[in-house]
């Protein structure tokens, strides 16, 4: 969609809570009524500004997300169809209490939260006495209607939070804001209303994007709110401006196509040297101080104990053409499989779709009772790439999440996109300390043995189809911080018919911490026989993160699998390890055998389980791609 309008509600503010929270959610009637899509609503908007005060007893205002205002805006989204930006004071799981904006997509669906990571404290704008940095990092969410950031107030002054919002893929960035004149003070600085406004426009300008501020209007004490709303297109022109001294529903219809347009032609993006820069300003979302390995935390072993496996009910006939049942079938096998030794959570799109899986389960002999059902609109299965990377605390062995921006396999299937927000709906449930790096990384493309060694592709984690802007050091940078690894081994590519662009878990798989079996064609004549003999000799001149050579184990490949349309990317790497079983793909081929023999040697505390994945990998993967583990917490 090229064109979009968005709402910006500037209203004044009283101390009556639920007066502010009442007469904004008619002003977001009125704006849908007038055609918006995406509203936003003004920085703490249900609450005065009380960082005006050194010392005020602001708990009233504070509130958990979801709680009860984002739970009525939730409803507000899901009756009008439209996408809802709800700031407020956050009182958080953590003990700690934040200023944030949650992001609602049309439907009611909360895509995630954002917490203001700059925090002024200056007189009169007191707020490191109320609100804790914001850890989640800089974030970017693909609604309905577009994609957008989200910084507020005093976010608005940093030229690299709406740099990294640009490459994180926004089309818009929206800043909710509460800013105007102090009472009987003249700057000597100049004007700060236009300073305001210019340096919003610089960042449009910029980076080639749209931007949307929203602030308050009234008099709270010694503040008089300068309101003065407005929104920029991509090259800082305003469209639209609201009034000094009203409450006002501005909307503004803007054309998105104009970012690509600006970029093109002006190459404020193309032409930058991220080269010549400090590294830490390359890094996205990267804070040395806070991510996970600096935490204690790291990736554990696919082998390592497990509380669960995350699966989507297969269910889009574009994935599986003709193949749909046939797909669901292969569900049931393999939930019955891992279903007696860990529980399996399974995403449904629908009551209807769960009535379904429901019945296919029950006829094939699955306990319902070791099966959690989330009902979530989800596009695809391939829960590997887009669902969290948990992570434990080698400390205290708790655990937590990462969530890496999914972009569909380097933006390949523009339907797909929207499964990166699934993550954030997890966590509504589980309520995990979350670490958002900010760049795009899919589950597939590595693998750990849990000691500190990953494996990885240059053809994927390299693509210029994933962060063009970060070198090869960054990457690891990225890879060590977040996932708590110290040695990364780079394969070259993956196999023939892989659209993922050379997935590791179909050429190399960690089954201990010394030992990976690697994908190896033995007839000369086969495409995969080239690719797949470099790995194998990259991977046995290998060391581990002790500088120890890798037992390297080679397991074949099933051949050709196929049809007119092309190869398929079968391999039977791509199994997962269960807490007491290991699920394997098969193919119907003469090797099969031999694959779930290899792979058996390799453990022997558990049961090889062989799975006919012939019509599952018509949708361009097998059983490791639509799964991902959930460790349990390691008790200390």
């Amino acid at each position: 969609m090229s064109e979009v309008t968005i709402g910006l509600i500037q209203t004044a503010v009283t101390d009556n809570v639920q007066e502010n929270i009442r007469k904004t959610a008619g002003l977001v009637r009125k704006a849908a009524e007038k055609g918006a899509q995406i509203i936003c609503l003004q920085e703490l908007f249900n609450a005065i500004y009380f960082p005006q005060y050194e010392k005020y007893s602001a708990g009233k205002f504070a509130e958990p997300i979801p709680g009860d205002t984002i739970n009525l805006f939730s409803q507000l989204s899901k009756e009008l169809g439209i996408v809802i930006i709800v700031p407020l004071f956050e009182k958080a799981s953590d003990g700690n209490f934040y200023n944030s904006a949650v992001t609602i997509d049309a439907g009611g669906t909360i895509l995630g939260t954002y917490r203001k990571i700059h925090i002024p404290f200056d007189p009169l704008f007191y707020e490191k006495n109320y609100f804790k940095d914001g850890n989640l990092g800089y974030q970017v969410y693909k609604t309905k209607f577009a994609s957008v950031g989200v910084l507020i107030c005093y976010d608005q002054w940093f030229p690299e939070a709406g740099r990294i919002n640009t490459l994180m893929g926004a089309d818009i960035i929206f800043y909710p804001t509460a800013i105007g004149w102090v009472k009987g003070h003249h700057s000597e600085d100049g004007d700060w209303h236009n300073a305001w406004e210019t340096v919003q426009r610089g960042h449009a300008i910029a980076n080639g994007i749209h931007i949307a501020a929203v602030n308050r209007v009234g008099e709270e004490d010694r503040f008089k709110f300068w309101g003065g709303s407005f929104v920029s297109d991509a090259f800082g022109k305003v469209l639209k401006k609201a009034s000094h001294d009203k409450e006002e529903i501005l909307v503004a219809t803007i054309d998105l196509s104009m970012n690509k347009k600006i970029r093109e032609g002006w190459g404020f993006l193309n032409n930058r040297r991220p080269d010549l820069q400090d590294p830490k300003i390359t890094m996205i979302g990267l804070n040395p101080a806070t991510t996970p390995r600096k935490l204690g935390y790291y990736m554990p072993a696919e082998w390592e104990r497990h509380d669960a496996i995350w699966l989507s009910w297969p269910h889009d006939p574009i994935t599986f053409p003709d193949r749909v049942e046939k797909a669901e079938n292969i569900y049931v096998e393999l939930i019955r499989a891992i279903s007696a030794c860990e529980k399996v959570n399974l995403f449904v799109r629908d009551d209807a779709m769960k009535k379904r899986a429901k019945i296919y389960l029950k006829e094939g002999g699955v306990n319902l009772g070791d099966i959690i059902f989330h009902v979530y609109d989800y596009a695809d299965v391939w829960f590997r790439d887009y669902g969290p990377i948990f992570l434990v605390n080698k400390n205290n062995g708790s655990l937590a999440m990462t969530h890496w921006i999914f972009n569909a396999w380097g933006g390949k299937y523009e339907t797909l996109m929207k499964d990166t927000n699934i993550p954030d709906f997890i966590n509504q449930q589980m309520k995990l300390p979350c670490f958002k790096p900010g760049i795009i990384l899919e589950g597939g493309s590595i693998e750990v043995n849990g000691k500190g060694t990953l494996l990885t592709t240059e053809q994927c984690l390299l693509n210029k189809n994933r962060n063009p802007h970060l070198t090869r050091e960054n990457i690891e940078e990225y890879l060590r911080e977040y996932l708590g690894v110290s040695h990364i081994i780079w394969l070259k590519n993956g196999i023939e018919g892989d659209d993922t662009d050379g997935h590791i878990d179909d050429i190399a798989r960690f089954v201990n911490p010394t030992t990976v079996l690697c994908a190896y064609e033995e007839d000369k004549n086969d495409e995969n026989y080239p690719i797949l003999l470099e790995s194998y000799e990259t991977l046995f001149k290998a060391k581990d993160q002790d500088g120890k050579r890798l037992n390297i184990i080679k397991l074949p490949m099933p051949g050709f699998i196929g049809d007119e349309e092309g190869r398929l990317p079968a391999s039977y790497a791509n199994f997962y390890i269960g807490n007491k079983v290991v699920l394997a793909p098969i193919f119907g081929h003469e090797n099969d055998k031999r694959a779930l023999d290899i792979i058996q040697a390799q453990f022997p505390d558990r049961r090889v389980v062989g799975i006919n994945c012939t019509d599952l990998v018509y949708g361009l993967g097998t059983i490791h791609c639509i799964s991902q583990q959930q460790p349990a917490p390691k008790v200390k």
